[in-house]
């Protein structure tokens, strides 16, 4: 593929119609020359890849036997981006809407205009046309969107630097990939692998951008919804102590497991009456909540010295998170 200036990513599982959606979005809005688009789908049953084959028959469809999850698809599509010689690459959700002609050209200018810049993101809207992202901020707690649910005012209306961006639509320079790496599919199957990527890629020196041009629709959690609301939880939960682990200075992980973890374990084992009275009680469904405690910590637990090993790969460079 001669001149692959963009590769576009997009992870698929039993969303025929999202991702048609999609795709019908992206080409009627799309005028950047040099561009090619990869479906990664995650074994589908719903008749996806033969709607790729009939209606897109342009397209590289990577097609799994089995779901690989989010972050194990998209590096194959990297992989794919990367050994056709794509400059950049760009993670798209299937449940992405795009609605302006040049959103490709717009994320790309922002990506080049500075050598610093390693990964830009932009606005992403609800259908009911508030906001989703307009950036992330990354705090003791948790990470999380600026301006979620709120009223689009043009608060967010300016180009600038923040902690993260989302993977629902992340363009990445090539040479950054190459220096910094995949993907962690330590993350596996799903949540908070595109904002360690972010953090990675400041603490290799590289800047992470959020422009507010272009704005696009995301018909948010079209997939994650199928897994059920319990699994949505634990996948959260688990992915969001590996990404403290690996990123947080020690004394903020201390900070942390003592402000929030170890009231989530007290929580999981008595309930207060209201206002705080007494007495205290056993909870009922005690076995379970400490099950579930038990359950997010395990897998970093059982991982832990490949953590130590990242997070030394990691910090070799100086650089810190500052939450």
């Amino acid at each position: 593929m001669p001149n692959l200036t963009t590769c576009v990513v997009i992870v698929n599982w039993n969303g025929k119609e999202i991702l048609q959606r999609c795709l019908a979005s992206f080409f009627l809005n799309t005028v950047s020359p040099n561009y090619k688009v990869v479906v990664v789908d995650n074994a589908s049953t719903d008749g996806s890849v033969e709607m790729l084959h009939e209606l897109f028959p342009r397209i590289k469809i990577i097609q799994n036997s089995q779901n690989m999850g989010f972050s194990k698809a998209n590096n194959q599509g990297i992989r794919f981006a990367l050994e056709n010689g794509a400059k950049q690459v760009l993670l798209l959700n299937n449940d992405i809407e795009i609605i302006s002609p040049i959103w490709l050209d717009e994320l790309s200018r922002v990506l080049e205009s500075d050598t610093k810049i390693g990964i830009v993101g932009c606005k992403l809207l609800y259908p009911d046309r508030t906001i989703q992202h307009a950036g992330g901020v990354i705090k003791l707690r948790v990470p999380y969107h600026r301006g979620e649910g709120t009223k689009d005012t043009g608060q967010f209306d300016k180009v600038e630097f923040v902690d993260y961006v989302t993977a629902a639509a992340l363009l990445i320079k090539s040479a950054v990939i190459r220096r910094i790496g995949f993907l962690d599919e330590g993350f596996t199957p799903l949540y908070y692998e595109d904002t360690d990527w972010c953090v990675r890629a400041q603490f290799y020196g590289y800047k992470v951008a959020y422009t507010p041009s272009p704005t696009l629709i995301h018909h948010c959690g079209s997939s994650s919804s199928k897994i059920g609301s319990e699994k949505k939880r634990l996948y959260s939960r688990r992915s969001l102590i590996r990404f403290v682990l690996l990123n947080y200075q020690v004394t903020d992980i201390f900070k942390r497991i003592i402000l929030f973890e170890s009231k989530e374990a007290i929580r999981s084992l008595i309930v207060r009456p209201r206002q705080g009275r007494l007495p205290i009680a056993l909870r009922s469904d005690a076995s379970t909540k400490v099950m579930f405690f038990v359950k997010v910590w395990w897998a970093s637990i059982r991982d832990l010295k490949g953590i130590i090993a990242l997070r030394r790969q990691r910090f070799i460079f100086g650089a810190r998170l500052n939450v």
